[in-house]
Order: structure tokens, then sequence, then C-alpha cells
């Protein structure tokens, strides 16, 4: 996602602090910073709202990388591999005599039966696996997406690209006056 920034802000930016040597490329490189610390906030709650998922799991894979007054452009990255439905929401979480039917679901929207579905203790802990055709051995692990792509829900886009413009502009203001020593 590319967050485009009006330049209008930007130019007062620049009209008011170039009697300050270094002043421009330091705010701008600040507000920035600032702006990609909310965008990991703002979609660590988006999308804990949208999906089972723990803020904790979400936030192990963004990673930032900060701008600086050589290098106004910051960016966020998310890394991760796919996760089980385990991970996610699963009902039951244990294996359980009598077992009826397996349930579970990725987003918070419902949850589902997961037709011929068991559990099976693999690594201390019960993961759901489904039979992929006949044969004892033939059962897959039912896979999840992975927190990368869940991030690019484009609900969850749309509505950090307005936040983020929102917290530029905020910013990039009082940054502007943090240079002049106007706060305290």
């Amino acid at each position: 996602m590319n967050i485009g920034i009006s330049t209008e802000g930007i130019e007062r930016a620049n009209a008011v602090l170039k009697h300050i040597k270094g002043a421009f490329p330091r705010v701008l490189a600040s507000t920035t910073n600032r702006v990609l610390e909310g965008m990991r906030t703002d979609i660590v709650a988006e999308t804990k709202e949208r999906y089972f998922v723990k803020p904790s799991e979400i936030r192990k894979t963004i990673s930032l990388k900060k701008a600086g007054a050589n290098n106004l452009q910051g960016i966020m990255l998310s890394r991760g591999a796919r996760k089980s439905l385990a991970d996610y929401n699963l009902t039951p979480k244990s294996s359980k005599k009598g077992m009826k039917s397996l349930k579970g679901a990725v987003k918070r929207d419902g949850i589902k039966n997961i037709q011929g579905g068991f559990l099976v203790k693999r690594g201390g802990k019960y993961k759901p696996y489904i039979r992929s055709g006949s044969g004892k051995w033939n059962i897959n692990l039912l896979v999840s997406p992975a927190i990368p792509q869940i991030l690019k829900n484009e609900d969850t886009v749309k509505n950090i690209e307005q936040k983020a413009i929102e917290r530029f502009e905020k910013r990039l203001d009082h940054e502007i006056l943090r240079a002049l020593n106007l706060l305290p």
C-alpha cells in the first residue's frame, strides 16, 4: 500500500522551515515515522476486529524501516508463513471421545463446520486434518492464510490509508511547531 500525501502541507512546511538549516527533512522524517507507528497500531486493531488472531501474532509479522533525514521513505513490511487453523479459532481445542464435529474460522463472521475434519496431536498441540483421498495416510493439515495475507483485506487497507493521511497532516503541523521551538 502506498500512501499518497497532498503536496500542500509539504510545500507549507518547506516555506515555513526554509530559514532553519536541515529542519525540513528532519520534520518530514519524524512525521513519516510517527505515521508508520500509528499505522502499525491501526492495522493491529482493525485486523483483530475482523479476524480471530492475537494482536501479538500480528505485531510479530510487522517490521518498520524508519525514515531519516537522508532517506524520507518509511517502509512497513509484514512477513509470515501460513498457519494452521488451530492458530485461529477451532472448536474443540482437543480431541475428545465422541467428538461429533469440528468447527473453525479465521474471520469473525461465523464459525463453520469442517466436514470430515479431525484432530491429531502433533508437537504437543492438536491440529486439524482432513482426508484427501482413500488410504490410511492421505491426510492434509488444514491451513489458513498467513497474517500478511489477512492484512491485505480491502476494508482494512482503505481505513488504514485514510487514517494515515489524516495522521500525516496532524503530525506535520506538530513537527513544524517543534522545529520552530514553539512547543514546550
